[in-house]
């Protein structure tokens, strides 16, 4: 059977009332989980911003260092089952492994390499993973020891006539790149710097609408040159925290010196202190189920219990 793939019906069952999906990654290794979450991630993001009548159930956003593609991820093919109507072709007749994206058709056959005619925009590395259906109907696999322009050089030669198409079910480079840390979520935020009679006042506020402010007592000095884009350059970098600093604000009537180190304390006590906030403020949603009286159709189930459709919908119905 091939595998399911609603992506290009989320808009329609946000529309529904779907307020959470649930992806299918048992048996899957850690390179398909970040490459479908990543896929659907941005196609959930593009609707959303389009969308003002939804509202996020997460905080921040998500940046990837590669581009997200569901046919390098392994996969039997995609269909939508019945999701609109009765769909053909709902099976893998081919082969039931995971052929991948189609990269081309072989034009040359010699014994040291195989010529490739690629697919537009479709590029080989060493490494990679290429297959093919042999005469039987059934799958091969072609493991590049290097490829030069459109030469394959595999570590085996197989046995493979011109005019067969290869797909390549192992991007070796795809997967080097999902090996390392290839995803981050940070929360936008802004900071402003005021200017006190005694010192100054730093304040820090978060998309989710979070605020905190710290003020601090210090003697103001005039300084030679103007400090406000090394100020700003210094408040922007908050490291390994969860948080981006969009905007900085700077609001004082004179140019005034303050230490960088200084600065740096400031902004690691008030990201501190934000991070606090918005522990203390966080509210899970719950939602209540109120007790009913409705009866269930049967007071235990037996093995005919999958034949119990008709009064299972009946009982939702009831509710």
């Amino acid at each position: 059977m091939k595998d399911l793939n609603l992506s290009d019906e989320l808009e329609h069952l946000l529309e529904a009332g779907v307020s959470s999906l649930k992806i299918e990654g048992r048996l899957k290794d850690v390179s398909y989980v970040k490459n479908v979450v990543a896929y659907y991630r941005k196609k959930i993001d593009v609707i959303l911003s389009h969308n003002p009548q939804y509202i996020r159930s997460s905080s921040g956003y998500s940046t990837y260092t590669f581009d997200p593609n569901l046919n390098k991820s392994f996969n039997r093919g995609f269909t939508k089952y019945f999701l609109n109507n009765r769909t053909q072709n709902i099976w893998s007749v081919d082969s039931p492994k995971s052929l991948g994206e189609k990269v081309g058709v072989i034009t040359e056959v010699t014994t040291k390499y195989l010529r490739i005619r690629g697919d537009k925009g479709t590029k080989l590395n060493n490494g990679d993973g290429l297959c093919f259906l042999n005469h039987k109907k059934e799958m091969e696999g072609i493991q590049v020891n290097r490829v030069d322009g459109d030469c394959i050089f595999p570590f085996v030669m197989p046995e493979i006539k011109r005019g067969t198409s290869v797909y390549r079910n192992y991007d070796h480079e795809f997967e080097k790149v999902l090996s390392k840390k290839s995803a981050e979520r940070k929360v936008r935020a802004d900071i402003e710097l005021n200017e006190l009679p005694f010192g100054y006042s730093l304040e820090m506020n978060d998309e989710d609408g979070n605020n905190v402010v710290l003020n601090f007592d210090c003697e103001k000095q005039q300084a030679n040159k103007d400090q406000r884009e090394n100020i700003q350059n210094n408040l922007k970098k908050t490291g390994n925290t969860i948080f981006e600093i969009e905007n900085v604000a700077i609001n004082w009537t004179d140019n005034w010196f303050i230490p960088a180190s200084l600065i740096s304390e400031w902004r690691r006590l008030i990201v501190d202190k934000l991070l606090v906030s918005r522990k203390i403020n966080y509210r899970r949603d719950v939602v209540p189920f109120p007790k009913t009286k409705h009866s269930y159709p049967i007071s235990g189930i037996t093995y005919l219990g999958n034949v119990m459709i008709s009064a299972a919908k009946s009982f939702y119905l009831e509710h």
